[in-house]
């Protein structure tokens, strides 16, 4: 199943995207920000280069993992501030 396949709802709001460098799903995900923003969705799409597929437990691993999971819940509180 993959979100690709699917129709995107008219009243889909604004989308905060991550990818990360080594993730087996990066180019699926890339792909569905495009789909969206081609339906007219508003998105923000971001690549962690470094960073591996599920980074946000790591967290608590090291300051990048802290970096990056700090920078989304900030787009997050933008989008909903």
């Amino acid at each position: 199943m993959s979100v690709l396949y699917g129709e995107v709802a008219p009243d889909t709001p604004p989308v905060h995207l991550v990818t990360a460098g080594f993730d087996p799903l990066r180019d699926e995900g890339e792909s569905y920000a495009g789909k969206l923003r081609s339906a007219g969705v508003p998105v923000t799409a971001v690549r962690e280069a470094d960073l591996p597929h599920g980074f946000l437990p790591f967290v608590h691993l090291g300051p990048r993992f802290n970096q990056a999971v700090t920078a989304s819940a900030h787009a997050l509180r933008r989008m909903l501030g």
